[in-house]
């Protein structure tokens, strides 16, 4: 295939920036964008507004591939819709909403013979990929212990200058700020946790075995939304979210993921990886290695010679433009969308599925019960 014909659903902050890289790959032809909204659209693309407008958009316009980047209760319904009439999907990346959401849509595509992407960007770092490589041949040893996490001041984000809930319009705060109010738990996993199961192979050669999750009291948000003038409303006596949710995955080959969702705190943004075996150990933190038998005794060393080693294919050959046309995210989008590109031309195959994001979102759902549960789930 020289060009596939791309259809967007939901045009807000993600699906502006993902369009705006897709444009400067030749593979890409983008046709038409549907939005429930009158949204900031380009004046050269055909566009949809309204609740179903998507429907109308896939008959008319028969995309290829459709990405979806509306908020997260649609995904699965829109899903549907479009692998029904033969589209691929990529798919946006979102918090669990409840154990067995996407059975029906796997089970579609399946029959339907379509693909859907999950569109999980550190998948793609270049730091990442290079540690599965050497976690693949042996550099680490047998790994028994991986950390990582969304740790991102949102704030900012969820409230508005008057210390408003999900008070900033044509945002994602609006829908996504609802869930500190009404859910207690690890609400936004597959950015921390995606990498570590690719890196450890869950989905392959291991499966998680069990999960504990604890959290914090929440009073980061609310004391913001005190600083701002707000403190006695509704929304700020009913958050619930704990500011630190943390997470014990145990894997059937013996291995521990330790997971932190912290988004009511200050601190600088951090993904918090760590990958640790029985050889040695990555500190994705501060970007330092150590290597028994090779680094000196008890000495870090700084990792960038090891990432440059064990690079991947895929920055092997886009790692370059990458960086220059994805400074946003450090490259992962653009490699994100090429690696999207090579698995329908027929080359590397994408390296995660619609089951796969399923395992990962599933630890929003299992936080939850943990937490109000005071218990360890089996798996």
């Amino acid at each position: 295939m020289k060009h596939v014909k791309i259809a967007f659903i939901g045009f807000g902050y993600r699906g502006r920036q993902l369009l705006r890289l897709m444009r400067g790959i030749d593979f890409y032809d983008i046709v038409a964008i549907a939005d429930k909204c009158e949204a900031q659209r380009p004046h050269d693309v055909a566009f949809y507004q309204g609740d179903d407008a998507y429907i109308h958009m896939i008959d008319e316009r028969r995309p290829d591939l459709v990405v979806v980047t509306s908020p997260w209760h649609l995904h699965v319904e829109q899903s549907i819709a479009c692998v029904e009439r033969g589209c691929d999907v990529a798919l946006e990346i979102k918090g669990g909403l409840a154990m067995g959401e996407y059975d029906d849509l796997i089970r579609l595509a399946n029959q339907k013979h379509r693909k859907v992407y999950p569109m999980e960007n550190t998948l793609f770092m270049r730091e990442i990929l290079a540690v599965k490589r050497m976690a693949d041949e042996g550099v680490l040893g047998d790994i028994v212990y991986l950390r990582g996490g969304y740790r991102h001041d949102l704030r900012d984000i969820m409230l508005d200058d008057q210390g408003r809930l999900g008070g900033r319009l044509g945002t994602e705060s609006v829908w996504r700020s609802h869930f500190y109010t009404s859910r207690n738990g690890d609400l936004y996993p597959t950015h921390g946790l995606a990498p570590l199961c690719l890196i450890l192979g869950v989905g392959k050669h291991d499966k998680f075995a069990a999960l504990t999750s604890f959290a914090t009291k929440a009073v980061g948000m609310r004391q913001r939304m005190e600083q701002l003038g707000n403190g006695d409303s509704p929304d700020a006596r009913h958050i619930c979210l704990g500011d630190v949710v943390s997470t014990q995955i145990e894997t059937q080959g013996g291995a521990l993921i330790s997971l932190t969702h912290d988004t009511s705190l200050p601190r600088p943004r951090s993904l918090d990886f760590e990958v640790q075996g029985t050889r040695g150990l990555w500190d994705g933190v501060n970007r330092r290695i150590y290597i028994e038998g090779s680094s000196e005794r008890e000495t870090w060393e700084d990792d960038a010679p090891y990432i440059s080693r064990y690079d991947s294919l895929y920055w092997q050959r886009w790692g370059r433009e990458a960086i220059e046309q994805d400074s946003h995210h450090k490259g992962m989008d653009y490699i994100m969308l090429r690696a999207i590109e090579d698995d329908m031309q027929g080359g590397i195959a994408y390296p995660a599925t619609l089951d796969d994001l399923a395992l990962w979102t599933s630890v929003s759902v299992l936080s939850e019960q943990s937490i109000k549960e005071h218990r360890r789930i089996e798996l």
